[in-house]
């Protein structure tokens, strides 16, 4: 070969291009074309006998490359922040710069943002190996419904989401699309189409796709589990089946017969006075608590389902502060049935099952028959019309409960562990990009996040929150929130002057009608229609339940806007705490005016009770015999003339002295304490201290998407809430509510750890007077 090359004459180089990958030994062919052109030179010859022995195309697969593995670290090295301490040196002031250009430019840092790796990563043919065959009972459903056998994909798409619900880890699966052999298809050849190319085309060829796997949790508070749902509903049945036997025992003949009160023994008084509103008010109750429930997740139910929810179904809906009466006709806007049939139970619970079960009860004969024969022969029986009405609106309640322990149990949640605070939702949204979407939104209102979210759609995967990309929205989802129903106003209508003085007006017009329809003719209209009196205390104790509501969800963040809060403050959330819990809860943490409201929801509650039982009361008969005592008594002492004792009116009715004083005492020191503290939450909390009302996910989200605190929160999607803590704890820092410098160097308003640059305070732009220079003016 050196001395072709010598004589200036081509030599042939096989190229790898026509090398036999498979066997080199075929590779040792002569090439066609020799040193000349004149030159032939014959191929090696074959054995055409052996053709009727060799193997059909196809039928041997190709070697499947090698997949490389994607890495699992992120873009940007984690670093921790706490490692600024001491005096700053050039290279860490350029350190720092460069990280705030990163974030400026929309790149996050330190962690954040790093996204969701797959924890663990197999092949179908694995997966379909490892896991076991399930033998599944019998089932009439399975066995009448006429299902299709199902594929390999779809098995091992099934599989694939049991074993990372088993696990709870990210699964990625790589499937394999079964290779075709196409090599049996003949005809003749088409014009224009290169044979060869053709029949290259005809080996095996397989494709792989990758499909990843969240694990979907189900955690749920015990107000929306089965057994606390099937209680209620088996209590809703019950108290309909007992009010329509005591309805029939009382056609038979009377609950109870007596002359004069004193001849009521104390327990049959309790039970007819007392048991049946403290049966009805604490039904309302339990169902109230699931109802809160319910609310206050709906927004994580939205984004952990299939393809996730719009904006405005899921971080940016608020059923929890929103009007008792709103609420449904909210929930059927947006679809969320859950919601619907929840808020509509609670109300009738609420609301219309304790009206419904003092007005029930009545005494015969009436008022101005016992006045004139005040000696006659009194029944106590059953309104047959509210009776029956109280009875249906049990039987509604059992139904409408077993349509939500239906929904609730056919859907998850997507949570380990409950979201408490700040804290909880900040360590959910460090994983994705979701941050990025909150870009110079500090201090903007309900409507500009609206605007500018209400195109994106947002799942829950992992514990993590993310905008979901993949799927687009479709016309009619565009169409559907051109507007927002949030407040504007940053603080709550119960707080501010339009909603907290009426308010507190009401509580005294009431407390005033009280002696009215006791000692007046007005008395008259109560007797016929006692449900008036009932009807009136609901409303103040569903006002009441407003005012909690709002005190419960602005405490946190009232503190924060203090300056220096413990870190506990960023785990603290009172809306997740039951009924009566919360004034306990609050006392042991030294917030006392969020005590006093919690202690006043619980006076709300009995306020009911008491109330109904003066409503058929002839108030001025007790006085009269009260004054008759004490004249009687002091002429006793003195040797004087005895008074009359004519009618004894008191005796017309089914109360007696003393259950008359402390029922009217009662009343008189609930609303009495109701007023003081409504009055003391409006002089301490009238004024604004947020530029919004913490009430949806995105309006807390944009608090803090840009505050350095996010650092700590790297690598705790999975922390519950104990575990959050003690870590947050463990960092021995403080945080605030104001201005501060975020992760870019701009200056921003949230909730950030301290030492911020500036308190927040309502109407004043801090940034616009700060730095001037970091401005980016070509924004405006």
């Amino acid at each position: 070969m050196l001395r072709e090359q010598a004589k200036g004459l081509p030599v042939f180089r096989p190229s790898r291009r026509d090398a036999n990958p498979v066997n080199p030994h075929l590779n040792r062919k002569t090439p066609r074309r020799g040193i000349s052109q004149d030159t032939l030179v014959e191929d090696e010859s074959y054995d055409m006998s052996l053709l009727k022995s060799a193997a059909p195309f196809g039928t041997a697969k190709t070697y499947a490359t090698i997949p490389v593995e994607e890495s699992t670290e992120p873009s940007t090295p984690i670093f921790d922040m706490t490692s600024f301490s001491g005096p700053m040196g050039p290279q860490d002031h350029v350190f720092l710069k460069n990280l705030q250009e990163q974030e400026a430019n929309g790149q996050l840092t330190g962690g954040l943002g790093s996204g969701i790796n797959p924890d663990t990563r197999i092949t179908g043919g694995e997966l379909l190996a490892t896991s076991p065959t399930v033998k599944r009972s019998f089932s009439f459903s399975r066995a009448l419904s006429v299902r299709r056998k199902p594929t390999v994909r779809n098995e091992i798409r099934g599989l694939g989401q049991t074993a990372a619900n088993k696990t709870g880890e990210v699964i990625e699966v790589i499937i394999e699309e079964p290779s075709e052999d196409l090599s049996n298809m003949t005809g003749p050849t088409a014009v224009g189409v290169d044979p060869h190319s053709m029949r290259r085309s005809t080996f095996p060829r397989s494709d792989t796709k990758k499909e990843v796997f969240y694990p979907q949790p189900n955690w749920k508070p015990f107000a929306m589990r089965w057994p606390y749902l099937m209680s209620l509903i088996l209590l809703s049945l019950g108290l309909a089946i007992a009010q329509e036997l005591l309805y029939r025992q009382s056609v038979i003949s009377p609950l109870m017969k007596f002359e004069k009160p004193d001849e009521i023994k104390p327990i049959d008084y309790f039970v007819l006075k007392f048991l049946p509103t403290i049966v009805t008010v604490t039904f309302g109750v339990l169902w109230s608590i699931t109802d809160s429930e319910v609310k206050r997740l709906e927004a994580f139910y939205q984004v952990s389902k299939e393809g996730g929810a719009l904006a405005a179904e899921s971080v940016n809906v608020d059923y929890l502060t929103l009007f008792n009466l709103m609420g449904p006709i909210r929930a059927f806007q947006r679809k969320h049935y859950t919601v619907a049939v929840s808020s509509i139970m609670s109300l009738l619970a609420v609301s219309l099952v304790p009206t419904l079960g003092s007005a029930a009860i009545i005494m015969n004969p009436d008022k101005k028959t016992r006045q004139e024969n005040v000696l006659i022969e009194k029944t106590i029986t059953i309104n047959p019309t509210l009776s029956r009405l109280l009875t249906s609106t049990f039987v509604i309640i059992a139904v409408l409960g077993m349509i939500l322990f239906y929904q609730l149990q056919s859907r998850r949640s997507g949570l380990l562990a409950d979201v408490k605070g700040i804290a909880g939702l900040a360590s959910m949204a460090v994983v994705s990009h979701i941050m990025m979407d909150f870009k110079d939104m500090d201090v903007a209102k309900p409507k500009d996040i609206h605007y500018k979210l209400r195109n994106y759609r947002y799942v829950l995967r992992n514990s993590s929150l993310a905008r979901d990309d993949s799927s687009p929205m479709t016309t009619q989802e565009r169409d559907r929130y051109k507007e927002t129903h949030l407040p504007e106003n940053p603080h709550p209508l119960i707080l501010r002057a339009k909603g907290g003085i009426p308010f507190i007006v009401g509580i005294l017009l009431f407390l005033g009608f009280v002696p009215l329809f006791l000692f007046t003719p007005v008395s008259e209209l109560t007797d016929k229609a006692p449900w008036i009196v009932t009807a009136l205390a609901v409303c103040i104790k569903l006002a009441w339940g407003s005012l909690d509501t709002d005190i419960r969800m602005m405490e946190p963040y009232y503190i924060l806007s203090k300056r220096h809060a413990p870190a506990k403050t960023l785990t603290l959330d009172y809306t997740a705490m039951p009924f009566a819990w919360v004034a306990i809860r609050a006392l042991l943490n030294k917030h006392w005016l969020v005590a006093l409201v919690g202690f006043g929801t619980v006076l709300s509650e009995t306020l009911t009770i008491y109330v109904t039982s003066l409503a058929t009361v002839e108030g001025k008969d007790f006085i009269d015999q009260i004054r008759r005592a004490a004249q009687y008594t002091d002429n006793t002492l003195s040797g004087g003339p005895l008074p009359d004792d004519p009618n004894q009116d008191f005796n017309s009715g089914q109360e007696t002295v003393g259950s008359f004083v402390l029922s009217l005492a009662f009343t008189a020191f609930t609303l009495l304490y109701m007023f003081t503290v409504a009055t003391l939450v409006f002089v301490r909390r009238r004024h604004p201290f947020l530029p919004r009302q913490p009430n949806t996910i995105a309006s807390i989200l944009a608090f803090m998407h840009q505050s350095k605190m996010l650092y700590d929160f790297v690598g705790t999607a999975k922390y519950s809430n104990a575990e959050m803590l003690r870590k947050l704890q463990s960092l021995g820092k403080t945080y605030g509510l104001g201005w501060f410098e975020g992760r870019d160097g701009q200056t921003h308003c949230g909730v950030d750890e301290e030492e911020l640059t500036g308190s927040y305070k309502h109407g004043i732009d801090y940034s616009q007077g700060n730095k001037p220079w970091d401005r980016e003016w070509q924004l405006f």
